[in-house]
């Protein structure tokens, strides 16, 4: 209580000071207003305003523009006021008007092909045209004494022979499981009664010929022997390295695996550098360059069954040696999309080596496309590429 009287004291003192100082300074204090202090705040109910009959009854009408033009002034004024359902027009799509220009394509013409393929497509089915046709762009940094005089480049349009039916599915890059189980460990059906292939002659100095095996295979025209892919050098040198097979779910046994090679191809071949090296080298492969996918990727791919669990080149060195099985069908087919008359990689070669006005055997051209054709047991000779010359 005592604290009380003293601040009321003190409080009283304070104002007969401002008092006397508000007179000194000639200040009525009269003419001062004081802020009375505020009461409670109230919350004051929220009111909801409603929209009076003149103002909705508004022209909703843009006001005009400030500035004049003819092309603003053409322009009909846009009513932004809402139209029941009833009110609205049927939206119209309009008819899109396209512009006549005075260069005519020639691929718009009556003997335009209906759709257009690319020249490394694996499709057989790429038109009724008999030739594919290019133009050759800037041709900086090619030796332009290689260079035809002509800047249009044609070829003939090949395609893959139809496979005559094994009597069995498997046409795809996926293959059947019908066919091969997902599990399946061991070669069912596989036989290693068929004879081994003759080899097409050629002139001396044109290349290898194609390899003919029995009639029913006679689409299947690969021109290296598994010797011959081996020897001159493929996959880096890892064809039969130490691998844990995702697809059999166990570690391969290189040794079992070599020893159904015959024993001149092992006798000829250092083994350990060009066949069991654990890491790739490109220093081993036919043309110094490293080139296709890792069997690992293989795998992820699906093309790898548990019949030849290395993938394409075991298929292919087994076939070679005389077994036939249920899945040739599949491997041939990949095969021709790979290195057939239509192949994406033999096209795509065959097109480098035309561009650049080179010779069929120019090593210098492509030499990662022409491995990757080694490793399918194909090499382009002359015979081949004159085929698609006009």
């Amino acid at each position: 209580m005592d604290a009380d009287i003293d601040y009321e004291a003190l409080r009283q003192e304070n104002i007969r000071k401002n008092a006397e100082l508000m007179l000194s300074l000639g200040l009525n204090k009269e003419t001062i207003r004081i802020r009375s202090p505020s009461p409670e705040r109230q919350v004051r109910p929220r009111v909801t305003r409603v929209k009076s009959e003149t103002s909705s009854s508004r022209s909703t009408s843009p006001a005009a523009p400030s500035r004049k033009s003819s092309r603003i002034a053409s322009i009909p004024a846009r009513s932004y006021k809402e139209e029941t359902r009833s009110e609205r027009t049927p939206s119209m799509k309009r008819e899109k008007v396209y512009r006549e220009g005075s260069r005519k394509s020639s691929r718009s013409g009556p003997g335009a092909r209906k759709s257009y393929k690319d020249w490394g497509s694996d499709s057989d089915d790429e038109g009724d045209d008999e030739y594919y046709r290019f133009t050759r762009g800037n041709s900086e940094g090619r030796d332009e004494s290689r260079l035809t005089s002509s800047r249009s480049l044609q070829l003939k349009r090949l395609k893959n022979p139809e496979p005559p039916s094994l009597g069995w599915r498997g046409e795809g890059e996926e293959g059947s499981e019908d066919d091969l189980g997902e599990n399946q460990d061991e070669e069912e059906d596989a036989t290693y009664s068929a004879p081994t292939p003759t080899r097409a002659k050629v002139k001396q100095g044109e290349g290898k010929g194609e390899l003919i095996f029995e009639k029913a295979y006679r689409h299947f025209t690969p021109n290296l022997t598994p010797f011959e892919m081996f020897e001159g050098g493929a996959f880096g040198g890892t064809a039969f390295r130490q691998y844990f097979s995702s697809v059999l779910r166990r570690p391969l046994d290189p040794d079992a695996e070599l020893s159904e090679l015959p024993a001149e191809w092992l006798e000829n071949l250092d083994v350990d550098n060009k066949l069991r090296r654990e890491t790739y080298d490109t220093s081993v492969n036919r043309f110094g360059v490293k080139a296709g996918q890792s069997l690992e990727e293989w795998e992820k791919a699906g093309w790898v069954r548990p019949q030849d669990p290395r993938g394409w080149f075991q298929w292919y060195y087994r076939f070679y040696l005389g077994r036939r099985s249920k899945d040739d069908a599949r491997q041939i087919s990949r095969w021709l999309k790979a290195c057939g008359p239509a192949g994406r990689f033999k096209k795509s070669l065959v097109v480098k080596l035309a561009y650049a006005g080179a010779e069929w055997d120019d090593e210098s051209i492509s030499p990662v496309v022409r491995q990757t054709l080694w490793h399918w047991a194909y090499e382009l000779n002359k015979a081949d590429y004159l085929k698609y010359l006009p």
